[in-house]
C-alpha cells in the first residue's frame, strides 16, 4: 500500500531542501571567492616583492652607513612607481637591530605625502608583529594580516642575506579594505543566482510531476515494471489463484559492488529479458536490486514458473564483457494473492539458505520444518563429536601437472557418529557456520596436523574462515602450535575468496599477521572476474585455488580455459601458484595441464583419504613470498 503524503508537507519538504541547498551554495561560493582572492593577492604580493629586491639591489645591505638621503629618496620614489603599477599599497625593506625593526627604503603614497607620514631611512617600526621579528629566520616567505598605524594588511616578508652577511627582508602590502566588499559582492550574486534556481526548480517540479504518474510504476534502469506495478497488478487481477517466483540474482550485488550499477544493471536486464522473451503469459517486474519476479494466472503455474526457472542456461555467461556468469535461487508460490507475494518471499530465502535452484512454498514448509530437527540432531553430533575427539583428518592430494610426485595435502574433517559411521564435511560445514563451531573444528584438524607432519617434509594446508581468522584466542592457539612445528612455511592457510571481498580490510589485516608466522596464503573458491581477482592479487598471498564449479565448464566453454590461462599468466608474473580442482577426467588434465596451471587436485588426481605416508623425498610446495 503507497503511504499518501500531503500536498503540503511536500511544499515545505521542498522549502526546507531549497533553503538548506542556498545556504550551502552561498557558503561555498562565498569560500571559493574568498579562497580566490587570497591566492590571486598571496601572488601579487610575492611578485611585488622580488620587483622590489630587484630595484633595491644586492648591494644596498652591505654599507648601509654609506646610503645618502638622495639615494634614499630616489629609491623610495622608484618603490612608490612600483607599487602603483603592480597595485599594491606598499613595498619596502627591513632590519633588524634588537630590539628594533628598521625601515631601510619604503615607497609611499600620496595620502602619506598630504599627511607628512612618510618612512625615512632606519625609522624604527614599533608595530612590528612576532610574526614580522621571526621572518628574519626564516628561508621561505611569511604572509602575515596585520594592522598599523597606515592601516589593515596583508603582508607578504622575503628574507635575504646580504653580502656581508646581514639578514634584511623585503616586505610588500596590500589593504584588506575591498577583500569585504568583494566578499559581500559575491554573497550577493549567490543569493540572486540561488533565487533564480529555485524558479528553475519550480518550473522542473511542475513537470516532473507530470511525468511522475507515468513513472511510478517503471523501472528506470530496465523499462520493466516495478514493485508498485507488480503489487497493483496483483491486485487488480480477476482471478484470485494465481502463481509467482521470486528470482534472486546470487552474485549480483557483488557484481555492483565491484563493477558498477550500470554493469549490475547490464546483468540484471539480460536475466529478465531472457525470461520476458521465453512465454506470453509470464510477465515480468524488478522487485529490488537483485531480486525479480515472474507472474502468471496459468494452470499449474508453479510447476510451469519452476520449469521456467531449471531452464536457465547458467552454464553460459549472462555478460561476456566483463565475463560474468549467475547463478539463480527462486521461491514459488501459489494461491490466494493476498499472501502470494509474502509466500514467494519465505520460499526465495529457503532457497538461498539451502543453496537450492528453487523452492515452492507448499511443498517446502513441511520439509522446512523437518530440515530444522535434522540440523539440530547434526548439531548435537557435532558437540558429542567434539567432546570424545571423534573428529578424523582426510587428506586430499595435489600435483603439478606432468609430476608423479604429491606436492601438498589439503586437510578437511570428518565427523565419526556413534555407530562409526563417516559424516562429510558437506554434510556438517552449514551447521558448523551458523552454530558457530569453526573455531572448535579449526582447532581440532590443525593440532591434528601439526602432529602427523612435524617430524616430515610435507607441505599441507587447512582452511579458515572468516570467524577464525578475526578470533584473537584462535590466533594465539595458531601461533602457539606453529612455535613447535619446524618448518612453518610448509603450511598454508586458505581463505575463502568471498569472505575476502566481504572483508576486504580485516582479512588483509589477518594475512599480514599470519604471514609474519611464516606460513603461506592461499585464496579458495576463486570465480569472480579478472578485476576482482586482480584485487585479491594485490593482498599478501602465495596461491589461489579456483572454484571447483569451473571445471565442470572447462570441455563446453573455450571462454573458461581462455580466462584459466590468462589467470596463469598473471600468477606466473606475480610468482604465485594456480590450483584448480575437481580435475576428474583426463581431458581436463590434458587441458590444464596445457594451460599453465601449476597444481591440480580431483579424483583424477586422488581421493581423500584418512591415511598416508610422508616420505622424506616428497616434493614439497614451494609458494612463493
Amino acid at each position: 500500500m503507497i503511504r499518501r503524503t500531503s500536498p503540503a508537507n511536500i511544499l515545505f519538504a521542498g522549502f526546507f531542501i531549497f533553503l538548506t541547498c542556498l545556504v550551502g551554495y552561498v557558503y561555498y561560493t562565498y569560500e571559493t571567492t574568498r579562497t580566490a582572492i587570497i591566492s590571486d593577492i598571496d601572488e601579487r604580493l610575492l611578485h611585488a616583492a622580488k620587483s622590489a629586491q630587484l630595484l633595491i639591489g644586492e648591494q644596498y645591505h652591505d654599507d648601509l652607513a654609506a646610503i645618502q638621503p638622495e639615494q634614499y629618496q630616489r629609491l623610495s620614489k622608484q618603490l612608490s612607481l612600483l607599487a602603483d603599477t603592480l597595485n599594491v599599497e606598499y613595498v619596502y625593506s627591513m632590519l633588524y637591530e634588537q630590539p628594533f625593526v628598521l625601515f631601510t627604503s619604503s615607497s609611499y603614497t600620496k595620502e602619506d605625502v598630504q599627511a607628512n607620514m612618510l618612512t625615512r631611512f632606519l625609522d624604527p617600526y614599533p608595530e612590528a608583529t612576532v610574526t614580522n621579528k621571526s621572518a628574519f629566520r626564516s628561508t621561505e616567505p611569511v604572509f602575515e594580516i596585520s594592522e598599523d598605524q597606515w592601516g589593515r594588511f596583508k603582508t607578504i616578508l622575503v628574507p635575504y642575506i646580504s653580502n656581508t652577511g646581514k639578514t634584511y627582508l623585503v616586505g610588500a602590502d596590500i589593504t584588506m579594505d575591498s577583500v569585504q566588499a568583494q566578499l559581500n559582492a559575491s554573497v550577493t550574486r549567490a543569493i540572486l543566482s540561488g533565487s533564480f534556481f529555485f524558479l528553475i526548480a519550480v518550473l522542473v517540479a511542475s513537470f516532473y510531476f507530470i511525468l511522475y504518474r507515468k513513472s511510478l510504476t517503471t523501472d528506470p534502469r530496465t523499462g520493466f515494471g516495478n514493485r508498485i506495478a507488480l503489487e497493483h497488478d496483483i491486485k487488480q487481477h480477476k482471478s484470485e489463484h494465481l502463481s509467482l517466483a521470486i528470482v534472486e540474482i546470487h552474485e549480483l550485488e557483488n557484481i555492483v559492488s565491484f563493477y558498477g550499477a550500470n554493469v549490475g544493471d547490464q546483468v540484471m536486464n539480460k536475466v529478465m529479458g531472457y525470461f520476458a522473451t521465453q512465454s506470453n503469459s509470464v510477465y515480468v517486474y524488478r522487485l529490488a536490486t537483485s531480486k525479480l519476479v515472474l507472474f502468471c494466472d496459468s494452470e499449474r503455474g508453479e510447476h510451469f514458473l519452476s520449469n521456467l526457472v531449471q531452464q536457465f542456461p547458467a552454464s553460459s555467461p549472462v555478460l561476456n564483457r566483463p565475463h560474468l556468469y549467475v547463478q539463480l535461487n527462486a521461491g514459488i508460490a501459489e494461491g490466494n494473492k493476498s499472501l502470494l507475494l509474502e509466500n514467494a518471499y519465505v520460499a526465495c530465502r529457503q532457497a538461498v539458505q539451502q543453496k537450492e535452484l528453487v523452492c515452492i512454498y507448499s511443498i517446502d514448509k513441511h520439509e522446512a520444518k523437518q530440515l530444522q530437527h535434522a540440523r539440530l540432531a547434526m548439531a548435537k553430533t557435532l558437540n558429542d563429536a567434539f567432546s570424545q575427539n571423534r573428529v578424523v583428518v582426510y587428506f586430499t592430494p595435489r600435483c603439478a601437472p606432468n609430476h608423479d610426485n604429491i606436492c601438498q595435502y589439503l586437510c578437511n574433517a570428518r565427523v565419526l557418529d556413534e555407530q562409526g559411521g563417516i559424516i562429510t564435511d558437506n554434510a556438517f560445514s552449514e551447521v558448523v557456520k551458523q552454530s558457530r563451531m569453526e573455531g572448535q573444528l579449526t582447532r581440532h584438524i590443525f593440532s591434528q596436523c601439526i602432529t602427523r607432519f612435524r617430524k616430515s617434509r610435507t607441505a599441507w594446508s587447512i582452511g579458515l574462515s572468516y570467524q577464525d581468522a578475526s578470533d584473537p584466542q584462535l590466533i594465539d592457539f595458531i601461533t602457539q602450535e606453529l612455535r613447535r612445528y619446524p618448518q612453518p612455511s610448509l603450511i598454508t592457510f586458505e581463505l575463502d575468496e568471498q569472505d575476502i571481498l566481504d572483508n576486504f580490510n580485516a582479512m588483509a589485516v589477518a594475512i599480514n599477521i599470519l604471514k609474519s608466522k611464516g606460513v603461506k596464503i592461499l585464496v579458495n573458491s576463486v570465480s569472480s572476474g579478472l578485476l576482482t581477482v586482480s584485487r585479491v592479487m594485490k593482498l599478501s598471498i602465495d596461491a589461489i585455488k579456483l572454484d571447483d564449479a569451473i571445471s565442470t565448464h572447462l570441455e563446453s566453454d573455450e571462454q573458461v580455459l581462455s580466462f584459466i590461462e590468462h589467470l596463469a599468466c598473471l600468477c606466473k608474473d606475480r610468482e604465485m601458484h594456480l590450483i584448480v580442482g575437481n580435475v576428474e577426467t583426463e581431458i581436463q588434465y590434458e587441458l590444464l595441464s596445457a594451460a599453465g596451471v601449476t597444481y591440480l587436485q580431483g579424483s583424477y588426481i586422488g581421493k581423500a583419504t584418512p591415511h598416508i605416508k610422508c616420505p622424506e623425498e616428497h616434493a614439497t610446495y614451494q609458494a612463493s613470498a
